[in-house]
């Protein structure tokens, strides 16, 4: 059964990130707040996070990649292309409620031992997921947690350690409720902005 680590973020507690840290450097995989909902993450370089990750999401397409979690658009420079254009789009919404389909950068293959031409990224508007990240000294692969079986969004970290505390090693919760509302999801891979899925992050800015 998972750890269910109640911390605090101003100022954070030092034992609990190191605490957080040592999991996800050991195969683990934590779930954290991300702004409006709830993600499993873990080291992208763990193959046994990646099995419990499809495991605990069997209804996932098999080829549909895992997204990273980033702090800021200098960390996801490298994982993917950022150019000029594709930059000013994310100064403009990260962080944010926003999922970005960017082209693949230099570096995502040395992380994810991939081919893959495109990359989901985040940066999330959340001080405790940054920080995890950022302790980590990298990005993280995560995957926004399932909801209830009626549909209704886990918004607590109780439901989500009782639905998948066999299959986590850590729930770190701040104790406050997310929203539970779904990323915006935007493909910026040929320039353009693309609205692939409307969801808590304002699209208005692009219509």
């Amino acid at each position: 059964m998972s750890e269910h680590l109640y911390t605090y973020i101003d100022p954070p507690n030092p034992r609990h990130i190191e605490q957080i840290v040592d999991v996800l450097q050991s195969n683990g995989v934590i779930a954290v707040p991300a702004g409006t909902n709830w993600v499993f993450a873990a080291d992208p370089k763990s193959k046994k996070a990646l099995a419990r990750f499809q495991r605990m999401k069997p209804d996932r397409p098999a080829d549909r990649p895992f997204a990273l979690m980033c702090t800021d658009i200098s960390m996801a420079n490298g994982m993917a292309e950022v150019d000029s254009t594709v930059y000013k789009t994310l100064r403009r919404i990260w962080p944010g409620a926003y999922t970005v389909l960017l082209r693949s950068g230099r570096e995502l293959p040395k992380l994810l031992a991939t081919k893959r031409k495109n990359v989901g990224v985040r940066v999330p508007d959340d001080p405790l997921a940054l920080l995890v990240v950022e302790a980590f000294g990298g990005p993280l692969l995560i995957t926004t947690v399932p909801r209830h079986e009626n549909g209704e969004h886990r918004t607590l970290g109780y439901e989500v350690a009782e639905a998948f505390g066999n299959d986590i090693d850590l729930v770190v919760d701040l104790g406050e409720p997310l929203s539970g509302a779904e990323t915006t999801v935007l493909d910026l891979t040929e320039g353009d902005v693309v609205i692939v899925r409307e969801g808590a992050g304002d699209t208005s800015m692009f219509l």
